[in-house]
C-alpha cells in the first residue's frame, strides 16, 4: 500500500522541478557600457560677452530679434534759436531752450537732455567715465560700429571736426544709417532702427574725457543740426 505514496511524491517532485524560473544565464555579469552622451558644446565668448561690452564685431550674428522702439511724442518743432546757459562739471555750454535737462538716469550720466522733434523725442546723454573711457579716436571707432548702412553694410565715413580751444579739444561726430547699437551694454539684445542718427561731441582737456551722445531718428535730430552745432561751438572751460 505504500506504492501509491511513493509515486505521488515522485509526482510532485517532477512537477516542481519543471516549474522552476529559469536560470539568468547574464547573473553576475557587468552591465555593458553605453557611450557617453558628448557634453554641450560651450558658446564661445563673443563680441556680446557682458565682460567686454566694447569688444568684438557688432556686425555678428544677432542671437536674438532685434529691437525697433516706437516714437516718443512725436511733436512738430521749429527752433527758435534762442539759447540758455548751462554748466556741468568744469564745462560751460549753451543748449536751445526747447532742450529739457533732468538728472542722469545711472551713474555713469551727468546729465540728459530731452529733444523734441517730428520723428519723436531723443536723449542727449552726458557721460564721464572714471578712467578716462579711450579718446575721441577710439570711441569714435566705436560709435562707427553701432551703426550700419541702408543694405546692413559698415559704416565706412563718418562727418568728423576737430577744434582746438586751449584747454579744450573739441570733436563733434555724426553718423546715419541704421542703428545697432547694444540694447544696453554687452548685452545680446540689438536695435535695428533704420533711418537714424547720431550727434556726439567729445571734450578733452579737463580731466577725464566729458561725452555728449544723442542717438534717434533722423527726422528729429535732422531739425536740431544747425543748433547741434551752435552748441558745440559754445563748450568752454570753467563754469
Amino acid at each position: 500500500m505504500r506504492l501509491p505514496c511513493l509515486t505521488l511524491l515522485t509526482t510532485a517532485l517532477f512537477t516542481l522541478a519543471c516549474g522552476a524560473p529559469a536560470t539568468n544565464t547574464d547573473a553576475g555579469k557587468p552591465a555593458p557600457t553605453l557611450p557617453a552622451t558628448p557634453a554641450a558644446p560651450v558658446a564661445p565668448t563673443g563680441s556680446h560677452g557682458a565682460a567686454n561690452p566694447h569688444g568684438g564685431d557688432p556686425h555678428g550674428e544677432v542671437k536674438t530679434a532685434p529691437v525697433v522702439r516706437a516714437p516718443v511724442n512725436p511733436t512738430p518743432v521749429t527752433p527758435g534759436g534762442q539759447m540758455r546757459a548751462e554748466t556741468l562739471v568744469e564745462l560751460g555750454f549753451s543748449v536751445p531752450s526747447e532742450w529739457t535737462r533732468k538728472p542722469g538716469s545711472n551713474p555713469m550720466r551727468l546729465a540728459e537732455y530731452t529733444i523734441p522733434g517730428p520723428g519723436g523725442e531723443v536723449t542727449l546723454v552726458v557721460s564721464r567715465f572714471a578712467g578716462g573711457g579711450g579718446d575721441a579716436a577710439a570711441n569714435v571707432a566705436r560709435w562707427k560700429t553701432q551703426f550700419t548702412t541702408a543694405d546692413g553694410g559698415p559704416i565706412t565715413e563718418v562727418k568728423e571736426q576737430t577744434s582746438e580751444r586751449a584747454p579744450l579739444k573739441v570733436t563733434t561726430v555724426d553718423v546715419t544709417g541704421t542703428n545697432i547699437a547694444a540694447v544696453t551694454p554687452g548685452a545680446p539684445d540689438r536695435y535695428n532702427e533704420p533711418g537714424s542718427r547720431l550727434l556726439g561731441l567729445i571734450v578733452e582737456g579737463v580731466g577725464d574725457p566729458v561725452f555728449f551722445k544723442a542717438v534717434g531718428p533722423a527726422t528729429t535730430l535732422d531739425v536740431w543740426e544747425p543748433a547741434f552745432q551752435k552748441f558745440a561751438g559754445s563748450v568752454t572751460a570753467g563754469k
